[in-house]
């Protein structure tokens, strides 16, 4: 009788996972049927949907679809257009790429450039770069908070021409951007030209071919272009920066489309940057800051001191009082020489706090009495409570300067102002268990 009870119980069982397995296959199959249409003789293409959902419910697009109405906003001119589920079949007459491209255009999900479609074979390999479920969320994206699951970050690294093994670099870059002392809200909305600088360290530099030398934010990488980029889609798509609906910058930049590079670690004369952070050297890090536009720092036939006094002079004319963090970028030959001279990163900073600094006078016709300073904020109270004018002030107080090592042969250094509301933060990058199966794999 035991036995027969038993036997009875795992038949019970066994048909509860049949249901549950048949459920998730009719959820999928009305997932796509729900999006799918009559091509008639035009053939079907079948792809993902990039765009965030909200926790509550509901598509990213459609908030900003009412934002845009009640602006009286027509761009993107198809917003919200778009069957709301994870799959959708298009009819194409001819070019795949070319409709797929005008159809996605149209709705706000792409940056302006052509991108790769989303197809459910490229997704599913895009996912073989991760070993976490695919509906898993690994943070909720700002400035509007769609969630960004697994799978939706594939489908946005589909698009930016992404590798799978990029993956795991992609989803440690969200997870840090999303840190609160990077303010990714505030950078995803403001007037600035602010966006996400990403400097990673560590083995996987090399393991992803990650240009940390000459043209290093320039053109010629795909992990440096299609990293950035998609990391800039995600905030996009799924977060909701919206040109002129949420994303208000006055200007822009065009490393709106990719700001990523690796430290020259090997060129370095100094720690690298995740050492000085708190990481092992084995550790595979990312760190993203805010950044605006660089500032070229010639360095050719310069003296280390007086290197160092023009990036001084550069910070004094800063039209900012406060910079919470700062990037120092110093090419390799230009290192080497300070090194040499006995420059540690420690003697940077305190030359530059020492010496970019102005006379109280200056700063207060600069930015006290048009009230600047009270509105951007970072000024202390006893520079407000100092009475002699010449008295030396720090111009701009830097919260945080990070320093790091990159770019080929030359003297061009680079100094990075960070957005004012902006700190930057590290993540160490996850591996997936079949890590050397994917590298092996890119080899091919």
């Amino acid at each position: 009788m035991k036995r027969r009870a038993l036997i009875f119980q795992l038949m019970a069982v066994f048909c509860l996972l049949v249901q549950s397995m048949l459920g998730a296959v009719e959820a999928e199959a009305a997932s796509v049927s729900k999006a799918s249409r009559d091509c008639g003789k035009s053939r079907k293409v079948t792809v993902y949907n990039p765009a965030g959902t909200l926790e509550g419910g509901g598509y990213v697009d459609d908030m900003l679809k009412k934002r845009m109405v009640e602006a009286g906003k027509t761009k993107p001119p198809m917003a919200g257009e778009f069957p709301k589920a994870n799959i959708e079949e298009v009819c194409v007459q001819s070019d795949e790429v070319a409709e797929i491209n005008a159809l996605f255009y149209k709705r706000g999900w792409t940056d302006g450039l052509p991108v790769i479609p989303p197809t459910v074979e490229r997704v599913k390999e895009m996912l073989n770069g991760s070993d976490l479920d695919p509906d898993y969320v690994i943070t909720k994206v700002d400035p509007v908070g769609g969630q960004a699951t697994v799978e939706k970050i594939a489908v946005n690294a589909v698009m930016a021409g992404c590798r799978p093994e990029y993956m795991p670099v992609l989803i440690a870059a969200l997870e840090a951007a999303m840190d609160p002392n990077v303010n990714l809200r505030g950078m995803a909305t403001t007037t600035s030209p602010d966006v996400p600088l990403l400097i990673i360290n560590g083995p996987i530099a090399k393991q992803l071919d990650i240009n940390s030398g000459s043209n290093a934010l320039g053109r010629g990488s795909r992990a440096n272009s299609s990293i950035s980029r998609a990391l800039n889609l995600i905030v996009q798509n799924i977060g909701g920066s919206w040109v002129g609906i949420t994303d208000m910058s006055t200007l822009g930049q065009p490393a709106d489309f990719s700001n990523m590079l690796a430290e020259n670690e090997d060129e370095s004369p100094w720690e690298p940057l995740h050492i000085e952070l708190g990481f092992q050297k084995k550790d595979n890090v990312v760190t993203v800051v805010g950044v605006e536009p660089y500032h070229t720092i010639m360095g050719l036939g310069h003296s280390a001191e007086n290197f160092m006094r023009i990036i001084s002079d550069h910070l004094i004319a800063s039209d900012r009082p406060y910079q919470a963090t700062m990037v120092l970028l110093i090419t390799k030959d230009t290192a080497k020489m300070m090194a040499k001279n006995g420059w540690t990163k420690e003697k940077i900073r305190e030359y530059i706090e020492k010496n970019a600094r102005t006379p109280l006078s200056k700063l207060k016709e600069k930015f006290l009495d048009n009230g600047t300073a009270s509105v951007l904020g970072g000024i202390p109270s006893w520079v407000y409570e100092t009475k002699d004018m010449s008295t030396m002030i720090p111009a701009p107080f830097i919260g945080q300067l990070n320093i790091i090592v990159a770019g080929g042969t030359g003297e061009k250094s680079a100094l990075f102002p960070g957005w004012l509301g902006s700190k930057s933060a590290s993540k160490k990058i996850r591996l997936p268990a079949n890590w050397d199966e994917l590298l092996e794999a890119a080899k091919k």
